[in-house]
């Protein structure tokens, strides 16, 4: 029978794709072996990061390589860190139904009056919460149950649904 590995394959894919991203070299012990993983130092890009940061080792090259990464403006939106991503145009955010009336307000349009039951899930509650953010207008007339007869999106409610939308362009993970 064999013996078990020291270190798995996925381990071994895990530390080499760090390393590579990083440009630093790894050290793990296992069972007194040390295993080293460094870098591809052939690669262009990791040869001229290491140019570009020298000095890394104090604080004010810290400093900078930090500086530098977090204001580069080739980031891409997917690697974000979900603590760097600024908050959404609307705040507080929508509660699940409070988005939800809106998406099918704004698929509407703006100032088109609805039936206010062909919403699911849409509640005097919500109609409160929307109304006094100003996103949506109610008729006055009421029905038995006192609920309005009618109510639309406002032009406020729209441009808030067009600002959220290009925030999810923006950061597609949010």
């Amino acid at each position: 029978m064999t013996a078990k590995a020291l270190i798995k394959q996925s381990d071994l894919k895990r530390l080499a794709a760090v390393a590579k991203e990083y440009g630093v070299r790894i050290e793990v012990e296992i069972e007194g072996m040390i295993l080293r993983i460094a870098p591809n130092r052939d690669d262009p890009q990791i040869v001229k990061e290491q140019t570009h940061f020298a000095g890394a080792n104090t604080f004010e090259g810290w400093k900078n390589r930090n500086n530098t990464e977090l204001t580069s403006s080739k980031r891409n939106p997917l690697d974000i860190p979900f603590h760097e991503r600024p908050p959404g145009p609307i705040q507080p955010r929508f509660d699940h139904r409070e988005e939800r009336a809106m998406e099918h307000l704004a698929a509407v349009g703006a100032d088109i009056p609805i039936d206010w039951y062909t919403l699911k899930n849409f509640g005097r509650h919500t109609q409160q919460k929307l109304a006094g953010r100003g996103y949506i207008e109610v008729s006055a007339e009421t029905d038995r149950q006192g609920n309005p007869t009618e109510l639309w999106l406002t032009k406020a409610g729209q441009k808030a649904m067009r600002d959220l939308d290009m925030h999810r362009s923006k950061y597609p993970v949010l």
